[in-house]
């Protein structure tokens, strides 16, 4: 696979989005705004808090493949940053755009420091090591801005643990076995043959995670007509003061203990007991 084309545009888009995040960063690290961040102590230190949960896209040393930044707060912006926001939103859909399909094709490397066959990783990883930026972590890179439709009156945040289960075919499920080796992988592939022209589709359940949400209530109708919304609040919301709005009151999550936590909800119902394959987190869907 000639990957000259696909680096190129990749290229270009990062370098878009780099210069739209760093114009807004730049932004709200010298302009005042109305502020509020959970457990910041001081202004300067909602400032950075802000500025680092939008600006942190890359991974640190230790960082698990799939875990991004999480900040809770609220900011009141003007006009300006808004519109800086908004740009660095399009970049990420830009980006996630161009991405994203080759995140599902796999090209096979040499893995530098060991002795065994190459190893097969997603083609936009070998782009983006090939950029310099293998670094980058596509999960905070993706993530938008939430920028809310009118000044709120209130924000208040809730907590709650699930998980997310993919309906994947079984071709998609067999595509996935292939770029993994083991004893464990090999009888997994054989473990579909088994199920011939029968069934369709298995469910890839992911771990459970905690879902942050917000729920907004508005001064006024957005533009849609809405007084409240809940939204995905993983990180800081913006909203314009305009002239003459009042703070919002914010309300953070409380953190609850682990033996206060309710159990997890079984899906029964739609799931088998047990899992169908060892190496992949997959289930049959009960009849």
């Amino acid at each position: 696979m000639d990957l000259t084309p696909h680096r190129q545009a990749v290229a270009r888009t990062l370098k878009v989005f780099d210069l739209s995040l760093e114009r807004l960063v730049d932004a709200l690290a010298h302009r005042p705004i109305w502020l509020r961040i959970e457990s910041a102590t001081t202004d300067r230190d909602a400032i950075q808090r802000l500025c680092t949960a939008y600006a942190s896209i890359n991974y640190a040393t230790h960082d698990d493949d799939e875990i991004a930044l999480v900040c809770f707060g609220v900011a009141g912006v003007t006009a300006d940053i808004l519109k800086r926001a908004e740009a660095v939103n399009k970049a990420k859909a830009a980006l996630r755009t161009l991405c994203a399909p080759l995140q599902g094709i796999f090209q096979r490397i040499p893995i530098k420091g060991e002795d065994g066959p190459t190893k097969p990783i997603p083609v936009i990883r070998v782009i983006l090591r090939s950029l310099q930026r293998s670094d980058l972590n596509l999960l905070a890179a993706y993530r938008r801005i939430p920028i809310l439709g009118a000044p709120p009156l209130s924000v208040t945040y809730t907590r709650a643990n699930t998980r997310a289960v993919y309906r994947k075919t079984v071709d998609e499920i067999h595509t996935l076995l292939l770029t993994m080796q083991g004893l464990e992988a090999a009888a997994d592939r054989a473990r579909l043959e088994t199920l011939g022209g029968r069934e369709t589709y298995l469910a890839l359940v992911k771990p459970r995670y905690q879902n942050i949400r917000a729920n907004i209530r508005y001064a006024r109708l957005d533009r849609r007509g809405r007084g409240r919304v809940q939204i995905s609040a993983v990180l800081p919301l913006l909203y314009a003061t305009g002239r003459h709005a009042d703070p919002p009151q914010v309300t953070f999550p409380m953190a609850q203990p682990e033996s206060a936590k309710p159990p997890p909800r079984a899906r029964e119902s739609q799931l088998e007991a047990k899992p169908f394959l060892k190496s992949l987190p997959v289930w049959r869907y009960a009849k």
